[in-house]
């Protein structure tokens, strides 16, 4: 016994005068040591933690069936596209028309065009689009266009509207929803309608959806240093409207930058001197707009380009713009003069842009889950 309190002492002195490569005999000697045993009341918030935890669930479940008993609640929380839900028919006022030709003539609408008011899916983008317009809710007429499409300028106070940005020193307020408008020109003959035709202040007309996509113009054709020469075949009551547009049009508005292009000419066919629209307009696009109009009563699309003698091009950097509407046979003469003058980058107003698919909004749940979705493809 005497021996092993001797060792006992030996050990227990070691453990106080070791270096750190005694370290696992240190471990050895303390390997069987007793647990640590911590207070009882240090683990008593606990349970009551727990307790005001559940509380609290208890709580918000019943705020949430006060709240759900609105109807309804779920849209203040839902998440929209400007003017999604706006309507499709917007009223307009009719402010001015001015014969054209003895069968056609120019109507001016003053018309809504805030993004704010109308969704872009009905909006006037691009050139070729037509216009849907009723007078006294009577018939849709489809009516061709004569304007270029509206500036993005023109909405810069409604983008940053329903954008939500705001100025320095702004508060973040409700307003009501801003109203912008704008003048659409129109190209119409009698057989659009009588009452479109006969159309005089004071009559109740609404402007709708824009009908087809426009012009495809989002091509190599935009490349003005590619295609520093342009030359236009137009002819037709369609054609002379989308010219005019084309013309006219800015490049935030679908324009082509023609003043900013070599050289740019159109060749006009009509059936008389008095059937050519715009003569007024000629000397206006020539100078600020640098397009030559080169008219022609009797001859062919062949014949107007043979006999222009001034025309110094090159086929590989010049491009083609087609305004005939729908009548095939004069698009069809204007494609042989292509082909013959070996010009490959052709724009048609036949040919337009691919349908564009907006996403509408779609609510999931109650809990402000929300997903977009392409809309349903209508037959």
């Amino acid at each position: 016994m005497q021996a092993l309190h001797l060792q006992h002492s030996a050990a227990h002195r070691n453990t106080k005068d070791c270096s750190c490569s005694d370290a696992p005999a240190i471990s050895n000697v303390f390997r069987f040591a007793a647990p640590r045993k911590f207070p009882r009341n240090t683990q008593r918030h606990q349970p009551g933690a727990n307790r005001l935890r559940i509380v609290s669930q208890a709580v918000a479940t019943e705020d949430e069936e006060d709240l759900i008993q609105f109807q309804g609640r779920e849209k203040w929380y839902e998440a929209k596209f400007c003017a999604d839900d706006a309507p499709d028919w917007n009223p307009a006022t009719f402010l001015r028309k001015q014969r054209a030709t003895p069968g056609l003539q120019t109507i001016v609408l003053e018309v809504e065009i805030s993004r704010d008011k109308v969704p872009i899916r009905n909006a006037y983008k691009h050139v070729g689009q037509r216009a849907s317009v009723r007078v006294d809710s009577g018939i849709d007429r489809e009516l061709a266009v004569s304007c270029s499409p509206f500036p993005q300028r023109m909405n810069k106070e409604a983008l940053y509207k329903v954008r939500g940005d705001l100025y320095a020193g702004a508060m973040k307020l409700h307003e009501d929803t801003l109203s912008i408008r704008g003048e659409l020109e129109l190209l119409v003959d009698e057989k659009d309608g009588e009452e479109i035709w006969n159309l005089t202040e004071g009559d109740t007309v609404e402007v709708g959806p824009f009908r087809g996509t426009g012009m495809n113009l989002r091509r190599d054709i935009q490349g003005m240093f590619a295609y520093p020469t342009l030359v236009i075949f137009c002819e037709g009551k369609a054609g002379i409207a989308a010219a005019k547009a084309l013309i006219e049009a800015t490049p935030d508005s679908g324009g082509l930058n023609f003043p900013l292009r070599q050289d740019v000419r159109m060749y006009y066919r009509a059936p008389n001197q008095e059937a050519m629209c715009f003569q007024n307009r000629y000397g206006e696009w020539e100078e600020r707009h640098r397009c030559k109009v080169i008219t022609s009563t009797r001859g062919t699309f062949m014949d107007m380009f043979d006999d222009d003698d001034t025309l110094m091009y090159e086929p590989a950097q010049t491009a083609a713009i087609i305004l005939t509407g729908d009548d095939e046979e004069a698009e069809k003469a204007a494609l042989e003069v292509c082909k013959e003058a070996e010009i490959t980058e052709i724009a048609m107003q036949s040919q337009e842009m691919p349908a564009t698919d907006y996403l509408t909004v779609v609510q999931k749940d109650m809990t402000g889950d929300f997903t977009t979705k392409l809309p349903d493809k209508k037959s």
